[in-house]
C-alpha cells in the first residue's frame, strides 16, 4: 500500500488517479481549494484536506506533510487559465510544495507538467521534425504564461537534490477513454492524450523504481503502459532538455 497526498485533487486527472488508486488499495489524501468537489472524492475513497494552494504558506503545508506522512506526493494542480493564473498556481503554488517536502523530509514526487517544456534559447531537441517545431511554436505564443510557469517550475525543481521527482508530460487532455500509450521522447504532432490515461500512467510510475530523474512525454498511442515505462526506464529516456 502506497500513501499518497495529490495536490490540486480536484481535477479530472486527479480524480482518475484517486479512483484508479483507492481501487488498488492504496490510500488517497486529496488537498482541495474549496469544498467544491468534496462530495465526489469521497465516493471515490478519497481523504480531504480543504487548502488553498494560492493562499496556504510553506508551514501549512509542511504541516499536512508531516501530519500525513505520505509516500509520494503527486502534483496535479494548475490554473487552466483561470484566476489566479499559471503564475501563482503552477510555478509559486509548485514551489511551496517543493519546500513543504524538503521541511517534512517527503522524497518523492510526481510532477503533472506538459510537453515541450524546455529552455528555448538551448535549440530545438534532437528528436523534432519540422512539424513538431511548427507546433512548438504555436503552443508557446498561444499559452506563454502557462508555459513559462511550468517552466519555471521544473527549473526550481531541478535545484532540488533532496527530491525523487519524475514529471509526466502529456499533450493537450481529452475526455476521452484511456486506450493505448506512447512515453518516452514524442512528437507534437500527437498532441493528444486522455486525462484516465495521463492518471494511470501517474499510478504506474508512482508504484514503478527506476523512473527517478525523469521527464517523460505521454500521449495516445499503441503501447501499453507497462511496456511503454520499462522501455523508458530501460533506455533512461528523459524528454527534459531543460
Amino acid at each position: 500500500m502506497v500513501k499518497f497526498i495529490v495536490v490540486g485533487g480536484g481535477g479530472k486527472v486527479a480524480q482518475y488517479f484517486t479512483g484508479f488508486a483507492v481501487k488498488e488499495g492504496h490510500e488517497v489524501h486529496s488537498i482541495i481549494r474549496n469544498d467544491g468537489h468534496e462530495k465526489e472524492l469521497k465516493k471515490l475513497g478519497a481523504k480531504i484536506h480543504i487548502l488553498s494552494l494560492e493562499d496556504a504558506t510553506v508551514p501549512d503545508l509542511t504541516s499536512l506533510f508531516t501530519t500525513v506522512s505520505p509516500d509520494v506526493v503527486v502534483f496535479a494542480a494548475g490554473a487552466a487559465g483561470n484566476p489566479p493564473g499559471p503564475e501563482v498556481i503552477d510555478f509559486q503554488g509548485a514551489v511551496k510544495v517543493f519546500d513543504a517536502m524538503e521541511a517534512s523530509n517527503t522524497k518523492r514526487l510526481i510532477l503533472v507538467g506538459a510537453v515541450d517544456i524546455r529552455t528555448r534559447d538551448k535549440g530545438w531537441p534532437d528528436w523534432y521534425n519540422d512539424e513538431d517545431k511548427a507546433m512548438s511554436d504555436r503552443m508557446w505564443k498561444a499559452i506563454p504564461a502557462y508555459m513559462k510557469a511550468k517552466l519555471d517550475a521544473e527549473l526550481e525543481l531541478h535545484t532540488r537534490k533532496q527530491i525523487q521527482y519524475t514529471v509526466i508530460r502529456p499533450g493537450g487532455l481529452t475526455l476521452e477513454p484511456a486506450g493505448g500509450v506512447q512515453l518516452g521522447k514524442t512528437h507534437l504532432q500527437k498532441t493528444s492524450g486522455s486525462r484516465e490515461l495521463v492518471a494511470k500512467v501517474v499510478l504506474a510510475t508512482a508504484t514503478s523504481k527506476g523512473t527517478d530523474g525523469l521527464s517523460i512525454d505521454v500521449m495516445d498511442g499503441q503501447g501499453t503502459i507497462e511496456d511503454e515505462l520499462k522501455k523508458v526506464v530501460e533506455n533512461g529516456t528523459d524528454s527534459w532538455t531543460g
